[in-house]
């Protein structure tokens, strides 16, 4: 038994959950029985350690996690004091009382969870070293040395898989930040002592072949906002990095994360949230922090308002952010027309809920598979062989959904390595490429999106063009000119993901394959089962122990696993995270427990969902289209279908008349025409 499941285990093992949840009514009492726990867990594994059955790295194991768990005690974070369930048909929009056990589970503003303790030379907070005491291997340099350029296309694969994934990352987690802080102006380094707080530059090499032609010393970041600092949380322990959105597969980049800012974006009239027409089409409405968030270079150029702030990030982005936007106004539509006495708020809240069900249903069904493999999202209950109707009893009140630090800014940015440089604008009905946009023009730039018909022809590229395969090169796009505005070059997105990963106090790679049961590497050899022994080589150059070697670097370089496009390493930890993901979600659509969100006849329809019919029914223009647009289309297995778009959905039935909501207490009638 792992050391940092004890707690739960216990929990588990020997307490009535229906007693736990009774006596943890609120959070002050949750807050105590942890710590109670917490201390079992303790002095257990110390009287192990007394009589010489556990070794000294168990043993600071044992410590670290104690110390982590000691903020509890002085917390001072708001908390919610009570949840009644049959009271909350709707999950809340930041997440609290999801969970009846822990209010908090998932909520902004909390730490994100270790799977293994946070690796810092001094124990808190600054950068780890190397095991001799050095400075690692500067992140710039490994970018160039282990990473290569080259842009090979991938065989089955569509870029909307690659920016869906950037979707469903966004709406998981956000490290909090500041922003508008220069650690790095215009490429040159600042003395020590003129540092902004919480500076972390990264270094360019003198040597550097695209970036010291140019004169440029430095990439600006910032250090992630921590538990040490954050006002609201007192904490004896390591720096715990947090995350500043739900942690729920919620659609908050669409609804926000707070009542205050869902308040800001809707319509408050008939279920709607707000949109703009402009050019005969509907669009999010205009950021007042547009200067802050986007570039704005011409008078014609926009910056959205959505729920998340990095929705203007790049024009793929941006189009995912818009159809779930257009699909929730569809859905209240249908739900105003079929129920004319329905108030605003009943029909926001419908809407809501269908939408987030919906696209629950294509991350799980349609598009992790791609990625995790389906046989082993079965075999670690990710996805489970029901019929049609049949509801998923996995629902886990105790479960933690917290999303992970190494998940959030390791494993799932193995993502990078797919973007795409150059993005097609493909015309109907032959699905030809008619012009092409380089990402580094628009990225923070969605104007290109209402530039003529370019919202169309960038949705068909999006659906036909492939993107980048999933291995150890990175577009150029992305390691010389991620974010470069004006300028002749920007940042480097693999340095700063390795950058980040030690920001964030990341366990060694060594440590999470021992975490996630391979055999820990003693020598460099040993990895030769995992990583190409060529690439092995080249790590053994850079990095001066096999003990040193990071997370985010090696497990990049993985072999992929079977069925998987990851290797074994971020493959553990996608699975794990998830499978919290969706056990430890009350309201996840396909829950069988007591007072889960919907109903047999609905839930067959929600299985239905695709990302193509997603499309179809918010792009105005679109006629034709693949049934599966993650995957490329293919005469015989996955064909262009001419009518897809335009043929007629009667999904009415099962939603037409209802008795009642489970746990909802009044009758519903729904109408979805193309759920």
């Amino acid at each position: 038994m792992r050391l940092i499941h004890f707690s739960q285990y216990l929990q588990i093992k020997y307490f009535n959950v229906s007693l736990m949840k009774f006596v943890l009514k609120n959070y002050q009492t949750f807050t105590r029985f942890k710590i109670a726990t917490y201390n079992i867990y303790f002095h257990f594994h110390l009287s192990k350690f007394a009589k010489r059955e556990m070794n000294s790295r168990a043993a600071g194991l044992c410590l670290s996690f104690l110390f982590s768990y000691l903020q509890l005690v002085t917390a001072v974070c708001p908390t919610v004091s009570s949840c009644d369930e049959g009271s909350m048909p709707y999950r809340s929009m930041d997440g609290s009382c999801n969970s009846l056990y822990n209010p908090l589970y998932g909520t902004p503003y909390r730490p994100y969870r270790r799977l293994l303790p946070a690796k810092y030379s001094d124990g808190v907070s600054t950068l780890a070293r190397a095991a001799s005491g050095k400075p690692m291997p500067n992140a710039r340099q490994l970018s160039l040395a282990l990473f290569g350029e080259t842009e090979m296309q991938d065989r089955r694969n569509t870029i909307i898989n690659m920016q869906f994934g950037q979707l469903v990352a966004h709406d998981m987690s956000f490290t909090a930040d500041v922003f508008g802080v220069k650690c790095c102006p215009n490429g040159k380094r600042l003395p020590t002592d003129k540092l902004p707080p919480r500076c972390l530059p990264l270094d360019v090499p003198s040597d550097d072949p695209v970036f010291a032609p140019g004169g440029i010393e430095c990439m600006s970041m910032l250090r992630t906002k921590t538990t040490l600092e954050h006002s609201c949380s007192t904490n004896y322990g390591v720096a715990e990095q947090l995350s500043s959105v739900t942690a729920f597969l919620d659609l908050s980049i669409v609804y926000g994360n707070s009542m205050e800012q869902t308040a800001g974006l809707r319509e408050h009239r008939a279920g709607r949230m707000t949109v703009e027409q402009r050019h005969g089409q509907d669009w999010p409405p205009p950021n007042p922090n547009a200067t802050r968030l986007c570039q704005m270079v011409l008078e014609t150029d926009v910056c959205y308002l959505t729920g998340d702030l990095r929705s203007n990030q790049s024009p793929h982005l941006a189009l995912l952010q818009i159809v779930h936007l257009l699909e929730h106004n569809r859905l209240a539509g249908a739900l105003a027309r079929m129920n004319p006495c329905w108030d605003d708020e009943r029909l926001f809240q419908e809407a809501r809920r269908i939408n987030i069900a919906k696209y629950q249903s294509v991350v799980f069904n349609e598009w992790l598979p791609i990625y995790l493999g389906r046989q082993n999202m079965l075999n670690h209950g990710l996805l489970h062989e029901t019929a049609a109707d049949d509801f998923v009893a996995d629902y886990n009140s105790l479960e933690d959904p917290t999303v992970s630090n190494a998940f959030g800014t390791a494993a799932f940015r193995y993502f990078h390595n797919m973007i795409v440089g150059h993005l097609d604008l493909v015309t109907g009905p032959n699905g030809n490429a008619i012009g092409k946009i380089r990402l580094s023009d628009w990225l923070r730039r969605p104007a290109v999106l209402e530039v003529h018909n370019n919202r169309e022809l960038l949705t068909r590229g999006m659906v036909s063009q492939a993107h980048d395969a999933a291995n150890e090169h990175l577009t150029p796009e992305a390691k010389h000119y991620l974010f470069r505005n004006a300028h002749p070059y920007g940042a480097d997105l693999k340095a700063i993901d390795i950058h980040r990963a030690r920001d964030h106090g990341l366990a060694s790679y060594n440590d999470y394959r021992e975490f996630c049961g391979l055999e820990r590497a003693t020598e460099w050899s040993d990895l030769h089962a995992s990583i190409p022994p060529a690439t092995v080589h080249r790590l053994s150059e850079w990095y001066e122990s096999v003990d040193d070697v990071e997370l985010v670097v090696a497990g990049s370089l993985e072999t992929h696993s079977s069925g998987a496009t990851v290797g074994p390493t971020f493959l553990c930890i996608l699975l794990e995270q998830f499978r919290r993901t969706r056990t430890g979600d009350r309201f996840f659509f396909e829950n069988g427990h007591p007072g889960g969100p919907f109903e047999v006849t609905q839930l067959r329809e929600l299985r239905k969902a695709t990302v193509a019919r997603l499309l179809c029914d918010n792009t105005e223009g679109l006629m034709q289209l693949q049934r599966n647009a993650f995957f490329l289309a293919v005469d015989d297995a996955n064909p262009v279908v001419p009518w897809l778009c335009s043929m007629q959905h009667n999904y009415t039935n099962p939603f037409r008349s209802v008795p009642q909501v489970r746990s909802n207490r009044f009758p519903i009638r729904y109408f979805i025409d193309g759920i």
